[in-house]
């Protein structure tokens, strides 16, 4: 069992480091600096710890794995054109994907100074996969719910479950694949709480109610119904796994987990 004070500190490391690389004073004049998730983090450097592996080792593993996510979701940031948008809303667009591209060079040059060809090829098999995925849900190119599901697993665990199967830790790859979906579909939920609307749930409409514009309070009801049973089943497959977690790692799938009774009872009471 990994010592709370070790991990938390490794974590602070890691964290810093990937901040190192994003740091680029002109970019944060004009865009949001991005938010480093300490989730993907704490669930590489327990997969990764599990290995036995040295803090190096690690190092080599994380900083690209996490420099490759957040150039993907500085992409996901970008919205798209308006003719009419200001000179300042674009100039923010445009950096936003120069922000992306950056980062992605970043991780390619991190391992080329490494000469780990070996993980730039992993890397790349995860991309290609996150990015086909992507193309199929926001074209709404899916036709079953549990396809649909699927989908977001994979643009949400790709990376780390590429790692997983790389040092041969399926058991950790499956892990990572759950809870990211748990957290994503947690995500989803609380911006339709917020919105009425989130990428997720117009996706399931479409599937469940294909000929319907809009969707009906019961209908919502009956999708929140669906997504529930989806968190159900998220919940037993990381319960019944026997990996030898870290402390800090049970308490983040404990928070996960308990949070979902709170974000289901609002989302019955709001409609």
């Amino acid at each position: 069992m990994i010592v709370l004070e070790h991990i938390m500190k490794k974590i602070a490391v890691l964290k810093e480091q990937i901040g190192r690389f994003l740091h680029h004073p002109y970019l944060l004049q004009h865009i949001s600096a991005h938010v480093i998730d300490e989730d993907r983090i704490l669930l590489s450097l327990s997969m990764l710890e599990s290995a036995d592996l040295s803090f190096d080792e690690i190092d080599g593993y994380v900083v690209p794995m996490m420099l490759v996510q957040i150039a993907l979701d500085t992409h996901d940031e970008v919205t798209n054109s308006l003719p009419q948008q200001q000179d300042r809303e674009l100039k923010t667009r445009q950096l936003t994907v120069l922000a992306g591209d950056l980062y992605s060079g970043l991780y390619y040059d991190y391992l080329a100074k490494k000469n780990n060809l070996e993980m730039i090829h992993v890397f790349a098999q995860a991309i290609k996969e996150i990015n086909e995925h992507k193309i199929r849900l926001y074209q709404k190119d899916i036709t079953r719910i549990e396809a649909l599901f699927h989908s977001v697993a994979v643009i949400e665990s790709s990376l780390i479950y590429k790692i997983g199967e790389h040092i041969s830790l399926p058991s950790w790859s499956k892990f990572a694949y759950y809870f990211l979906l748990l957290k994503r579909i947690a995500r989803e939920k609380e911006r339709l709480m917020k919105h009425g609307t989130s990428v997720l749930f117009d996706q399931m409409a479409s599937i469940v109610f294909p000929k319907n514009k809009g969707i009906a309070k019961e209908q919502k009801h009956y999708l929140a119904h669906i997504c529930n049973r989806y968190i159900e089943h998220c919940k037993e497959e990381l319960l019944n796994m026997k990996l030898e977690c870290n402390e800090l790692l049970q308490t983040r799938l404990s928070e996960l987990i308990s949070n979902f009774s709170v974000i289901v009872k609002k989302t019955v009471e709001e409609g």
